[in-house]
């Protein structure tokens, strides 16, 4: 038996589907539905779905992070996804372990682990990973603690990511 983390980022929406077959609430099921419809789209790929679920004017917020920021608005967000599956990192595994909702929000923690090549790490100015120098040619598993808030609309479609780092993103990186 290995102790190496999971990584199927295919697996991600799972403890939602779980939630979902368990909420008798219409309203709460339904904010769960679309956070999942998010995921399910972001991971593999589509943005044209992924946009569909967010409002008109979306808002993101990064927090923990050493550029706290996020998109705010349709372009800036859609521009963010694009970059984002044109680059590969949208096939992250999140972990998640608590699912919280109410009639205005849906809350998801546990871990996010992404695949990263030392290439892209190296343009982030981490030159060393473990005591050892960074391998530009070699993949690092990035793991870190997340919180994220999905606060919805009215109609049920979300108005944007509150999410909170538990730690910046490559500050746990494992060679692979």
């Amino acid at each position: 038996m290995s102790d190496a983390p999971t990584f199927d980022p295919d697996q991600s929406w799972a403890p939602l589907d779980r939630r979902i077959e368990q909420e008798r609430d219409p309203r709460r099921r339904q904010l769960l539905e679309q956070v999942r419809e998010h995921m399910s789209s972001e991971i593999g790929g589509r943005l044209g779905p992924l946009m569909a679920t967010l409002v008109d004017e979306p808002r993101y917020h990064f927090w923990g992070v050493p550029v706290e920021g996020g998109p705010k608005g349709r372009a800036a967000v859609e521009a963010f996804y694009r970059q984002m599956i044109d680059g590969g990192g949208h096939r992250f595994h999140f972990d998640i372990r608590r699912i919280v909702v109410d009639e205005s929000a849906v809350v998801t923690e546990g871990r996010m682990r992404q695949k990263i090549p030392g290439a892209a790490i190296a343009m982030s100015g981490v030159e060393e990973v473990g005591g050892e120098p960074l391998d530009s040619e070699a993949t690092y598993l990035a793991e870190t603690q997340i919180l994220t808030v999905w606060p919805m609309s009215e109609d049920g479609r979300i108005e944007g990511e509150d999410i909170y780092f538990g730690s910046p993103p490559l500050e746990r990186l494992t060679r692979l």
